[in-house]
């Protein structure tokens, strides 16, 4: 019987000069990122709601400790 080490089948190992190199295809096309600015509108007024109301909240508990 023979071991699972024994039978395992070793990859060949690749030097870096039998690599091809990258071609570059964005040089031939121009692409651009695509633009989500109105998609996420109503997240960023969600996100400026609870930084507000949490500041907010965090004045009213700080001043709270003064006072109570």
């Amino acid at each position: 019987m023979t071991s699972s080490r024994s039978q395992r089948r070793r990859q060949p190992v690749r030097s870096p000069q039998s690599r091809r190199p990258l071609v570059a295809t964005t040089t031939t096309r121009n692409l651009e990122p695509p633009d989500y600015t109105r998609e996420y509108d109503d997240v960023r007024h969600d996100l400026v709601l609870i930084a507000i109301i949490g500041g907010l909240l965090l004045a009213g508990m700080i001043a709270a400790s003064f006072f109570l």
